[in-house]
């Protein structure tokens, strides 16, 4: 396997904690300050900014109407830009700010945090991972239910008090100005976070990006970590196999069945992958026109929301609320997300290195799951908890919230002690 070979499926299998950075040390030592409480508040100018260049966007030619082969359809584009051009940012920012959040710095780097704490004495820290095209937004629908059970159909023990970070570059979170911050380092800034806040012992949930920084995060918490949470999907088992096709595709466990839908589905992986290829190579250059098009930042990350979530759901708006997709998008060029985004999967292709696995607990919901998932990424079904669910995506706390919060009471139902 080359380096570019090497990288990517590092990168990829990085999701289910399994790589993570050479060096797993905890950089606690460095001085930071206090967490400090923040409110989200974007200027009137800012906004109205957004919506004139919405309004005054140049539209390009498509030679294939409404197919989706070539990426997302201007017909559908243009529906989402008159519904982003008519959202009520103030009223949304107004219902984000009713959660309390903190900004902490952490080598002269601001990161933004939800700090959701629960009524309930004994509830347990538990660390919410995002990844992209997200942000701490994507959890906005379960803080309640995990901070307050009672009010929501559970028990008083299965209370968690939620810390939700944003990568840096994320949207919430500024655009990293120095280099250097691979999914390692937000790792070593979210033990330094968790640390800030009081908690000793706490668990952690990831997806995509973020399950690969909650790997990293527990190879550096020394044993803090008391169990280890991943949500996924049967496009990711897929991914993970397609960087190591021939291995997959020798494997002796799998039916001739199993391995003919696969070598298929490896046969459609590049325009899956198209993505990341430009991320993990040239961020700059695809950086400039993210930061300066609404337009195209809406394209760039609606197109995958489209592609990503339940297959049975035919749009954006079929499979998650449609507002909180918008904010996503909106805190996004607030943010710099685009750029700032696309440089953070440039530095964590080249900051991967093996590390040992640890004993911590691990579970999985896998949402989409079919024949192929579990024994691609668990085949020795290792993993001490497992869900599968036939719905669902890539972007579980928005696509079925109510299924995430009761699979993360049962994973940690019995690690709480």
């Amino acid at each position: 396997m080359n380096r570019r070979q090497f990288t990517q499926f590092a990168a990829v299998t990085a999701f289910l904690g399994g790589i993570s950075a050479s060096s797993a040390q905890s950089k606690e030592t460095t001085a930071m300050a206090k967490p400090a409480p923040f409110r989200i508040s974007i200027p009137q100018d800012q906004v109205a900014d957004l919506k004139a260049r919405l309004q005054r966007a140049r539209w390009p030619v498509e030679p294939d109407g409404d197919n989706w082969e070539r990426g997302i359809p201007g017909s559908y584009l243009r529906q989402l830009s008159d519904r982003w051009s008519a959202f009520d940012w103030a009223r949304h920012e107004a219902a984000i700010n009713r959660f309390d959040q903190v900004l902490f710095s952490y080598e002269q780097q601001d990161i933004h945090a939800f700090h959701v704490r629960s009524p309930e004495p004994g509830a347990v820290p538990l660390v919410l991972l995002h990844g992209w095209p997200s942000s701490g937004l994507e959890y906005l629908k379960i803080f309640d239910a995990l901070a307050n059970p009672v009010a929501h159909g559970g028990k008083a023990s299965d209370a968690f008090h939620v810390i939700a970070p944003t990568m840096p570059g994320f949207g919430l979170s500024p655009a990293a100005t120095t280099p250097g911050w691979s999914m390692g380092k937000v790792a070593d800034a979210t033990l330094a976070l968790v640390s800030a806040l009081g908690y000793e012992r706490f668990a952690v949930h990831g997806t995509d990006m973020g399950a690969g920084v909650a790997g990293e995060l527990d190879a550096r918490a020394a044993g803090r970590v008391i169990g280890l949470h991943t949500g996924t999907d049967s496009d990711t088992a897929v991914a993970v196999a397609s960087f190591m096709k021939d291995a997959a595709l020798a494997r002796t466990d799998l039916s001739e069945a199993q391995k003919a839908d696969l070598a298929k589905r490896f046969a459609g992986m590049d325009n899956r992958n198209g993505y990341l290829a430009i991320k993990s190579s040239r961020p700059k250059t695809l950086g400039f026109a993210l930061n300066d098009s609404p337009i195209g930042q809406l394209a760039w990350i609606a197109e995958k929301f489209a592609a990503w979530t339940d297959p049975d759901k035919a749009l954006i708006e079929d499979a998650v609320d449609l507002d909180q997709f918008l904010a996503i998008a909106s805190t996004y060029w607030f943010g710099g997300g685009g750029a700032g985004s696309a440089h953070a999967v440039w530095e964590s292709f080249r900051a991967m290195g093996w590390a040992a696995r640890t004993n911590t607990p691990k579970g999985v919901i896998a949402f989409n799951a079919d024949d192929l998932t579990r024994p691609l990424l668990d085949p020795q079904k290792a993993l001490s908890h497992w869900t599968s669910r036939s719905d669902g995506g890539h972007f579980p706390a928005m696509e079925l919230p109510d299924v995430l919060v009761a699979d993360l009471r049962t994973f940690f139902s019995n690690l709480r002690a």
